[in-house]
């Protein structure tokens, strides 16, 4: 405890305010922390243990519990859910490794304000059956607080001393914290938010306490006008009905505005592509691809076999196949700079979902028909949009496709999904007219094309983003080169 305290003088000796690094720095419950975690070892009875929280993926580094479904002193079997974390990727169940008895839980879930809990940390503790769950609720485990819940004033968690240390230490024990909405309030009417009460927690300023500060701040300066000019009383009357008061307007402006939380992994999909647009090299290349004979061939199998794969279905297994032609573009570039080339040919499909994108994958594309295809990408889109996917199932992948065709998006580009080193954006089709064939006279082609020579062509646009460190021009021109041979050709894919 000394060597923590001795630590925190230290920090606040370079920092007289610690808040100006750490808006929610707490003092306090920072000593409390330190204190507990550091005999935590030694509190915790030896018939019970920590259930951390999991890596349920290669890049989770936090996550949150969403469900609990097993309750405080009930029992669970070996594969049982115990709770759902919603990782970087997706919500996946956390099953029970053996059985045992749920005696405390640790960790908030989202109807009680979950909170981001660091891979290893522990979420409950765990006892093997209920004897011991009698033996533990007779020790002491008031120090283990329960993460997002507003912790309750606890007077003996740290001592009158180091208390007065504290205060001592501590400069500035009650930051001022606004909610976004509340700023914006504040701010566009130039109040201090120092002379505001907050009501909120640990005294945020909500968007209600800044209304009535506003309200409270026309009242004054309505009084104050009044005595002014209360020789023109007429003039007085005119002037206040016609001036709008400023609460109204704020309550207009802000009448649809609300605070939303940001879920774990739109908060790491908003990580992650910034890291790939920062370190990846990105360049673009785009080609456009007639798809005539692509429809008809989807045509075909409707007609024949009552069901057809999607347009998105066939431009998978063109991918997959100018891939194999290409295998460049499905490697990743190892940690000691090596460039590492996959064997399988997993394709990345992007599907969106509620809280955001997540891509699952298509194993062995290449070595699969339309219609297998298509039932892989029902089954994995249906369940990708309810949490339902297995890690496997979206973990990996060697190359990622992108389609906003479907609504009505000519083109685009997109960011590369690391660790992988290209990822192609489709565009919708549409319809082009060509000439399909010029006239020469005596070698030289003619310039006059008659009505004859033009026919109507459907025109799909699609963008290569690839990573210039693995992919050079020419890998990335013969890659959409073979690319545009399989969609213009479809029966190639058959071969």
């Amino acid at each position: 405890m000394a060597l923590a305290r001795s630590s925190l003088r230290r920090a606040l000796s370079l920092c007289h305010n610690p808040r100006v690094f750490c808006p929610n720095f707490d003092l306090p419950n920072c000593l409390v922390k330190i204190r507990g975690l550091s005999s935590v070892g030694s509190m915790i009875p030896p018939f019970a243990q920590f259930l951390p929280m999991p890596a349920l993926s290669p890049t989770m580094t936090a996550g949150s519990v969403t469900v609990w479904h097993v309750t405080e002193g009930s029992a669970f079997e070996a594969g049982d859910v115990i709770c759902e974390v919603e990782t970087d990727k997706a919500t996946v169940d956390y099953e029970a490794v053996d059985a045992g008895v749920l005696a405390k839980i640790l960790v908030g879930d989202k109807t009680s304000g979950a909170v981001d809990i660091q891979v290893g940390e522990p979420i409950a503790i765990l006892v093997e059956d209920k004897s011991d769950l009698e033996k533990l609720i007779s020790e002491n485990l008031d120090f283990l607080k329960i993460a997002g819940h507003t912790p309750k004033e606890d007077s003996t968690a740290v001592s009158d001393q180091e208390k007065e240390e504290v205060k001592q230490l501590s400069v500035d024990t009650n930051p001022v914290t606004l909610s976004p909405a509340a700023r914006h309030i504040l701010e566009t009417h130039g109040i201090d938010p120092s002379t505001v009460e907050g009501s909120g927690r640990r005294g945020m300023i909500t968007k209600g306490d800044a209304l009535q500060a506003i309200q409270g701040a026309s009242a004054r300066g309505a009084s104050l006008v009044a005595n002014e000019i209360s020789y023109n009383s007429t003039s007085s009357t005119a002037t206040t009905e016609s001036k709008p008061d400023d609460a109204e307007i704020c309550k207009e402006m802000i009448e649809n505005v609300s605070d939303v939380s940001v879920s774990t992994m739109r908060k790491v999909i908003a990580t992650r592509l910034t890291e790939s647009k920062h370190e990846l090299p990105h360049y673009y290349a785009t080609i456009e691809c007639e798809i005539d004979e692509l429809l008809e061939l989807r045509k075909f199998y409707k007609r024949e076999l009552n069901r057809a794969p999607s347009l998105n279905d066939m431009i998978i297994r063109a991918s997959a196949l100018a891939l194999r032609d290409v295998p460049i573009l499905k490697s990743q570039l190892s940690a000691d700079g090596k460039v590492v080339e996959q064997e399988q040919t997993d394709i990345s499909v992007a599907v969106a979902t509620s809280e955001g994108l997540i891509t699952p994958i298509i194993t062995n594309a290449d070595k699969k028909g339309f219609m297998e295809i298509s039932d892989n990408v029902r089954d994995l889109a249906s369940r990708a949009k309810t949490n339902k996917l297995k890690l496997e199932e979206f973990q990996g992948g060697c190359f990622t496709i992108s389609n906003l065709g479907m609504f009505g998006v000519n083109d685009f580009t997109a960011v590369i999904n690391l660790p992988q080193v290209a990822i192609l954006a489709v565009g919708s089709g549409a319809e082009r007219v060509k000439i399909s064939h010029r006239e020469q006279e005596n070698g030289f082609i003619l310039t006059h094309v008659d009505e004859d020579q033009l026919e109507s062509v459907s025109v799909m646009s699609v963008s290569l983003s690839a990573d210039r460190r693995i992919v050079d021009d020419a890998s990335a021109a013969q890659f959409l080169q073979s690319f545009k041979t399989y969609v213009s050709n479809p029966k190639l894919m058959n071969l």
